[in-house]
């Protein structure tokens, strides 16, 4: 049996390609072991960014209060929107006005139409009639853009005018 001190004598230049080989691979494990903790650090620095002697659980409870805080506004904002949406589409929107004149007789333009609908095209349409003696209003409910009331063609064309608002 060869003495071990023996073979590694005689082999010392195998030895040595070993160990240079052996301390290539560790240096470069030690170049990725740098980099690698650089970048954690980077990052631990980045995350503790503005806080002074907090811990990560510090941390980390006081970003979950900020999200449920946020959330629970997320939730307001999202019910008065719902609500406000609501509240506009039965608000009075497209509002058709026509004048004409009634009565040849009677002068200018002076009787008017107007229709005053929300975005379901419910709503009223009023008219005024001028007559040189007297004037009359009428006002006549309109569901989905008719009315249950004979509609003069004035307010019918008021009722348009405004329907047409709706579609722009």
């Amino acid at each position: 049996m060869v003495d071990s001190k023996q073979w590694m004598l005689q082999n010392i230049d195998l030895v040595i390609a070993l160990l240079s080989g052996l301390v290539v691979l560790l240096l470069i494990l030690f170049i990725v072991n740098t980099i690698r903790t650089a970048q954690v650090r980077k990052r631990y620095r980045n995350l503790m960014k503005g806080l002074k002697n907090a811990n990560l659980e510090e941390i980390l409870f006081h970003y979950s209060e900020d999200v449920q805080r946020l959330q629970e506004q997320v939730q307001g904002v999202a019910s008065t929107h719902e609500r406000l949406q609501r509240e506009i589409e039965l608000s009075v929107g497209p509002v058709g006005v026509l004048r004409y004149n009634a009565f040849p007789d009677a002068g200018s333009d002076l009787s008017y139409s107007i229709a005053l609908l929300n975005r379901e095209a419910d709503g009223v349409v009023l008219s005024s009639i001028f007559g040189r003696e007297e004037s009359r209003t009428y006002a006549k409910p309109v569901l989905a853009g008719a009315s249950t009331y004979k509609l003069s063609e004035e307010e019918l064309e008021a009722i348009q005018k405004a329907i047409a608002q709706l579609k722009r």
